[in-house]
This record gives structure tokens, sequence and C-alpha cells, in this order.
């Protein structure tokens, strides 16, 4: 069997569940599967999510202004050794590059610039919001009119300690995915938000760290979300879809709320979600 369908069986039979996770997709083979291209693939949610994808059968290019960046981390993980790397500066603290030695034998993952991301089925924003749109500006011409998913997992509201997420304008859309969507404009592109509040220390190559909370919020239009439905099944999780893009500010990460924590709290008490940030 290969890689992505071992993970699937991780998941159980997830695809005869009773309550609010999306139905599972028929397993299909690797070869049939979208490429994906990752946008700030070397930040530490990038090269977690670029194993776990990998490994669950996806041809992944981890993108980065220069591919020797990401050629090095690329070696590291196929060498089977994980990554490892302590984060210096004013994140230090925040959380390390963490993943864990894994068979890489049979893997499809390549390094390239952030050009390169233009050539995948799938383009994942994986960069601070403040850096999205300037990277993927440039590129537009080579996205537009060509059918593209795009995954956009910047937190405009996740604060962190080197200035990054400081907001959105109060009169203009309260999502980020909102203002990349109207500034590409293109309809053949379609757009889904997921991974909002998922801590890449808890991202393993062959599934969650924590197999008792799976769980992740999925929003967007209804093409890129059965996309990233099945992607977040290959690997090993399980996705909750809450909406199209009208529900978007109110799954941005960084913005807790009461109303938020309890709906969370009676969801899970109710109906079984086990969100992997939990309340």
């Amino acid at each position: 069997a290969n890689a992505g369908s071992t993970i699937m069986e991780l998941c159980g039979a997830a695809d005869s569940m009773e309550g609010p996770w999306a139905p599972r997709p028929k397993d299909r083979p690797k070869e049939e599967l979208p490429s994906i291209s990752v946008i700030g693939g070397t930040g530490r949610m990038g090269v977690h999510l670029c194993a776990a994808w990998a490994n669950a059968g996806y041809d992944v290019t981890m993108c980065s202004r220069t591919k020797e960046k990401a050629q090095d981390i690329v070696d590291e993980l196929l060498s089977g050794k994980g990554y490892q790397k302590k984060v210096t500066g004013a994140n230090a603290g925040q959380g390390d590059y963490c993943v864990p030695a894994c068979d890489a034998k049979g893997w499809k993952l390549r390094a390239g610039d952030n050009a390169a991301a233009a050539d995948a089925d799938i383009i994942v924003l994986g960069t601070m919001y403040e850096q999205a749109w300037p990277i993927l500006e440039p590129i537009a011409p080579l996205i537009k009119g060509k059918g593209k998913t795009i995954l956009d997992m910047t937190n405009p509201f996740m604060t962190r300690p080197d200035g990054y997420g400081a907001g959105l304008p109060k009169d203009g859309p309260q999502a980020g995915i909102l203002i990349h969507k109207d500034k590409l404009d293109d309809p053949t592109t379609k757009w889904a938000g997921a991974y909002k509040h998922i801590l890449w220390t808890l991202i393993l190559p062959t599934g969650p760290k924590n197999p008792s909370r799976p769980d992740i919020e999925v929003f967007g239009e209804k093409e890129a979300v059965d996309v990233v439905v099945e992607l977040i099944y290959r690997h090993g999780w399980r996705p909750i879809v809450r909406g199209g893009l009208e529900v978007a500010p109110d799954y941005e990460g960084g913005k807790v709320s009461f109303g938020k924590i309890f709906g969370n709290m009676k969801r899970e008490f109710q109906q079984g979600e086990k969100l992997s940030v939990g309340w």
C-alpha cells in the first residue's frame, strides 16, 4: 500500500461516522491527486505540512524566496531524518521545527522558488498575512484563468512577537482570504481556508500528534473545500466544514471571544467535535 492509503487507515471508518465531519471521499491512487505548492514552505507550518502531505502521497513543492533555502530542508526530509531546528530571534520560545524522523521513500517532495508555486494545482498561502499578497501578486498572471485552488492559511489577527499579525483595517473585509480573493480577481480560482488554529508541532508526517484531537475547521467555495477535505483526510485528520466564504471572518485565528469558546465547548459535548486546539 502507498503512504497515502496507510494514513487513510488511521482515520478508521471516518466515512461512515455520524457527526459533524465532512463525508470522506473515496480513496484514489496518488497518481490522480492534485499537485501542491506551499508559499512559505520553509516556515514552521510549511515544513510540517509539506512532510505530512508528501507522506500522504501528494506531489509537493516547498517554495521559498530562493530555491536553495528550500532545497536544504527538502534534502534533510528526504533523507528520513525529519527536520529539527531551533527558532531564534523575536520568535524564540514560540515553538521550534520538530518534524520527527520518518521513512520518506516514495515521497514526491521538491524545492522551488516562489514563482514555481504557480505550476501546482493547489497553491497554499503559508506565510504571514502581510507577506502573502506581495508574493502572490507577481505570479498572478500565471495563476489567473487556470482553475487553481488556493488554500489560504494566513492569520491577519494572530499577533506575533516579530510584529506580524496586526489585524485588518476596520472599514474593509475582516478576513484575509476575502482580501486576497478580491485582489486576485479571478473567477476560475477557487478559495478555501483551513489550518487556521492548528499548531505545527502537532502535525506529524503520519497524522496528528494528539490523535484524540484530530479535527480541522474548513470553509470556502465548494470546489476548493472538496479538495481540502480530501487533503485533510489523507494525512490522518478530520475536516469539519463550517460554511462558505461568508463565514470567513468568524474563523480567523487570533480572534478569541467567550461566544467562540462556548460554541466550541457546546459542539464538543453535543456533537463530539475534537478541534485540535480544543477550547
